[in-house]
């Protein structure tokens, strides 16, 4: 009959900025959760080897492991603010506020900027 596809294919698939959004803030979400058990996990390792030579150890490598922070620490703070200004921004939407393309895509160019201008002022 028809010369298509049966199903969508990734070659007719029209990525949206609303889905592309919707998948970066469950990213940023489980990267959190990440971060945060992971900063959970090595308190309680400092905190029980407090009085042995591991702290002392650590704070050796710290001089190796540095940039593995300040990485991880940006990491952070890009998922915590692009999660938390998307989350308003999808209680906006709820409400019945600012849903028009025009808006979705000036929304994602200010919030790309207004993250990387908080991270950069955090940083300095």
């Amino acid at each position: 009959m028809y010369n298509r596809p049966l199903s969508p294919h990734i070659t007719i698939y029209n990525i949206q900025a609303s889905s592309l959004t919707s998948i970066w803030h469950r990213i940023s979400g489980l990267l959190l959760a990440f971060l945060i058990v992971f900063l959970f996990i090595i308190i309680k390792i400092v905190v029980h080897f407090y009085d042995n030579n591991f702290v002392l150890y650590l704070l050796s490598l710290y001089i190796y492991i540095r940039y593995f922070y300040i990485i991880a620490f940006l990491l952070f703070l890009f998922s915590f603010f692009y999660h938390a200004i998307n989350g308003l921004k999808q209680i906006l939407w709820d409400i019945g506020f600012f849903i028009n393309k025009k808006f979705i895509y000036s929304f994602i160019i200010n919030i790309s900027f207004v993250i990387c201008f908080i991270i950069l002022v955090l940083l300095f």
